[in-house]
């Protein structure tokens, strides 16, 4: 993924968690009813008295899911390259060496306008055939092309992964602060401040689950595309290129 798209992410769940954080906090402020009053203290109204612990959390959630929308884009976009039919699908429709190289002079045509993981895992099964005349080794370029693009994958989604790990232990650090307040202030015996720190405590852990829930669906939603995504082009080219070639 761009630097580019990783700022605009960040800018974004930025401006949104502290637009949202701020409307809390001015609910929080304005309601005198005790259950909203509740409410707005458990999303961060009470900012800070423990609410800047939900405000890290909205923007490591919303940064997180950011990107995985955009990889979930990006994939979609993939998944339109079949739709140019660069490869024979009908069956017994064979093809013969001469023809490897026009398919090659597609699937350049169409990555002149974009580097689809298709038109290049195609370019470089058509080289290798030309060089070799080998099937077996076309067989082992697309194998290694395939491993190459989901190495290539695993990095880009390294700060989703680790966003995901932050967004909980985010919850869990505004807990141990909020107790270690509870602790502090327990000799004085007022009760109230006690309960109402230990609340703030556990709406950081509670808060950061559920989104950690969420996110996390979102997540292997997108580990599952990316492995239909790099399976299916694996099998198409192998099905419908290597599997043709009528050899001479």
């Amino acid at each position: 993924m761009k630097i580019s798209h990783k700022l605009l992410h960040l800018t974004k769940a930025l401006t949104y968690s502290i637009t949202f954080t701020f409307v809390m906090a001015v609910g929080h402020h304005l309601t005198d009813a005790k259950i909203i009053k509740r409410l707005f203290v458990l999303f961060g109204g009470d900012f800070f008295n423990g609410g800047y612990i939900q405000l890290l959390t909205y923007i490591a959630f919303l940064w997180s899911l950011f990107e995985i929308f955009q990889m979930l884009k990006d994939i979609k976009l993939e998944n339109k390259a079949f739709k140019k039919k660069l490869l024979p699908t009908e069956e017994r429709h064979l093809l013969l060496p001469s023809q490897i190289n026009d398919i090659y002079l597609k699937a350049s045509e169409y990555s002149k306008d974009k580097k689809l993981l298709l038109f290049e895992m195609i370019k470089k099964s058509c080289l290798k055939f030309r060089a070799t005349k080998s099937i077996p080794e076309m067989i082992e370029i697309i194998s290694i092309q395939t491993e190459i693009n989901k190495e290539i994958s695993e990095s880009e989604q390294s700060n989703i992964k680790y966003l995901t790990w932050v967004i909980p232990s985010i919850g869990f650090v505004g807990t141990v602060l909020g107790i270690s307040q509870a602790l502090m202030i327990a000799n004085s015996g007022d009760m109230n401040l006690i309960t109402a720190t230990l609340g703030v405590a556990f709406d950081t852990t509670l808060v950061s689950l559920i989104l950690s829930i969420i996110v996390m669906w979102y997540y292997h939603k997108l580990l599952q595309e990316t492995d239909y995504l790099h399976a299916h082009l694996k099998g198409y080219v192998i099905e419908n290129l290597i599997n043709r070639i009528e050899i001479e």
